[in-house]
């Protein structure tokens, strides 16, 4: 069975296959015909540089009428303002347009993303200074809670009844930090049994 179909496919490849001629043949008169190469890259003659005697080719520049009337339709040249510490550029001297000026940077007072920023700054200032104050004669009490003292507070209320004067003293917080966790039901503790996601 299988060599009946290799002897075919073996019949089918030989006539296939390209035939090649024995011998060469004369060349053709129109391909041996001396083309030109192309031309090479034009090679000018080298320019002089720039020196500091004027001569003629200066002055032809400089009467040019359509060179001078193109600088001239430009006017003086106002430099751009730059908001580098070390730039000698003043914007408020510069800005005779009539138009105000774009401010490069935001104002804190307008943005709510900058004044988010200036109040997440000032939490941070007074809770250092309250931890660098901790343990010190003086000290208040605390009134940045993590979660641990907050959770404690919770549970001193709502479940062994506490007052908030009571809370404050043994968990040595600042007067009215309990009170900020609202009233019973408000915050509370939750636990959670078993275990998350199933």
């Amino acid at each position: 069975m299988g060599s009946l179909s290799s002897k075919a496919a073996k019949t089918a490849a030989g006539a296939a296959q390209r035939q090649f001629p024995k011998t060469t043949s004369p060349p053709n008169p129109a391909s041996t015909s001396m083309v030109p190469p192309p031309p090479g890259p034009t090679v000018y003659p080298k320019q002089p540089h720039a020196n500091s005697v004027r001569d003629d080719t200066i002055n032809r520049d400089a009467a040019d009428p359509d060179f001078a009337r193109s600088i001239r339709s430009l006017g003086p040249v106002t430099p751009s303002p730059t908001f580098s510490n070390s730039s000698v550029f003043n914007s408020a001297q510069q800005n005779t347009s009539g138009y105000p000026q774009p401010q490069m940077f935001p104002s804190t007072a307008t943005n709510p993303a900058l004044q988010i920023l200036d109040a997440r700054n000032r939490l941070t200032d007074a809770a250092e200074a309250e931890f660098s104050e901790m343990g010190r004669r003086g000290f208040q009490g605390k009134e940045f809670l993590d979660v641990v003292l907050i959770r404690q507070a919770l549970m001193m209320r709502d479940e062994k009844g506490m007052t908030n004067t009571a809370i404050e003293k043994t968990l040595g917080l600042k007067n009215g930090v309990v009170a900020r966790l609202g009233r019973k039901g408000t915050v509370g503790d939750v636990s959670v049994e078993g275990t998350f996601g199933g």
